[in-house]
């Protein structure tokens, strides 16, 4: 597997001195010491805009709304895959890795913050949905704490979202969180240990509460009218019996693709559908 390391010159936007002010290296000087480049940026400066640009691959603009003391970036890019590892480096040694980032993929990118860690949220060029790449690694708390579910969102295996689904956390549930990543919560439930997309999560009970009574609101809102007595023809297959009046599809907030329907019959009862 043949891979690419470029070290990245960095343009930076500097919060403090002249707005707008623009640092760069010359021409001349890229050249020489193409290996390792860093900002001209005083250490109680932090860059406003983090430029992303290994050879042959469009240039990225990640802004830097962490605010994070950025010195220098890198990129790794797995030419089979196309995917990348981006490398931030703070101006006090930290690094900050984000690995299996599709670099070809990134428009509108920013850093922010997510708990005790970092990620690049972006929107994907194909899709035009919000997506992110979360920084490296795992926090386990010394004792756990209680958050909640503010959507039904899967509990998988692993902090990602096409992991092994082992079971449904519903809207509204009171969780006990074990720790996080940028992207996940670790939580346990009835005893098995997984991880939940932390945009599912919330740490405000009433946010939870309100998402429940949303949820009933638009279930009633769209629950059909009780048929015509007709003895149960549908009018539409001439059948007489329980048949299928609406069908109400709903995307899992992981934005992993999958989701369920609700499905609502004739006599009033719902079933429920996974896709």
């Amino acid at each position: 597997m043949k891979k690419r390391m470029w070290m990245l010159s960095m343009i930076a936007v500097l919060s403090m001195g002249t707005a707008g002010a623009v640092f760069a290296q010359d021409a001349e000087t890229e050249t020489e010491t193409a290996t390792e480049i860093t900002t001209e940026a005083e250490d109680e400066d932090v860059l406003e805009t983090i430029i992303l640009q290994p050879e042959g691959k469009d240039k990225i603009e990640v802004a830097n709304t962490a605010k994070v003391n950025i010195r220098s970036a890198s990129v790794e890019v797995d030419e089979e895959t196309n995917l990348a590892k981006v490398t931030l480096a703070g101006k006090d040694g930290t690094l900050y890795e984000f690995e299996n980032v599709n670099y070809e993929d990134i428009t509108e990118a920013e850093l922010v913050k997510a708990g005790a860690f970092l990620k690049i949220l972006y929107t994907g060029k194909a899709s035009g949905e919000k997506r992110s790449a979360g920084q490296k690694g795992e926090l386990i708390y010394d004792e756990p704490t209680e958050l909640f579910a503010i959507d039904d969102v899967y509990m998988r295996s692993e902090p990602d979202n096409e992991a092994e689904i082992l079971d449904v956390i519903s809207r509204g549930d009171k969780l006990e969180v074990l720790g996080e990543t940028a992207t996940h919560f670790k939580v346990n439930k009835d005893g098995v240990e997984g991880y939940a997309s932390r945009v599912c999560i919330s740490e405000d009970e009433q946010e939870a509460i309100a998402a429940v009574q949303a949820e009933a609101a638009a279930r009633q809102a769209s629950a059909p009218a009780a048929p015509a007595d007709n003895g149960g023809y549908t009018g539409d297959t001439g059948y007489v019996g329980v048949y299928e009046v609406s069908r109400q599809r709903f995307d899992d907030c992981d934005g992993s693709g999958h989701g369920y329907f609700a499905i609502t019959y004739s006599d009033g009862s719902v079933a429920y559908e996974e896709y």
